[in-house]
């Protein structure tokens, strides 16, 4: 993979995140989930995700980026899961 293909793909993976993170931050205000609840699914999840996505630019793999997807399909999943 070249270093452009590689810069693309943490693009991707910074928007992929980004959308993951307003779609749980609207669920947890839309369910009244207080941020200061560190024990609800949804912060945890959040927080997971916000963690990855900080991470990304700092990647030097392409490991490293495959485990932040795997992530955040995780993440997808689990938000499919609650999302009425």
């Amino acid at each position: 993979m070249s270093n452009y293909e590689f810069s693309l793909r943490q693009e991707v993976l910074l928007e992929k995140g980004a959308d993951i993170l307003g779609s749980l931050f609207h669920f947890a205000r839309n369910n009244h989930i207080s941020p200061s609840d560190k024990k609800d699914p949804v912060n945890v999840v959040y927080g997971l995700v916000w963690n990855a996505k900080s991470s990304i630019l700092g990647a030097d793999t392409e490991a490293e980026l495959d485990r932040i997807e795997t992530q955040f399909d995780f993440a997808r999943k689990f938000y499919a899961g609650i999302e009425v």
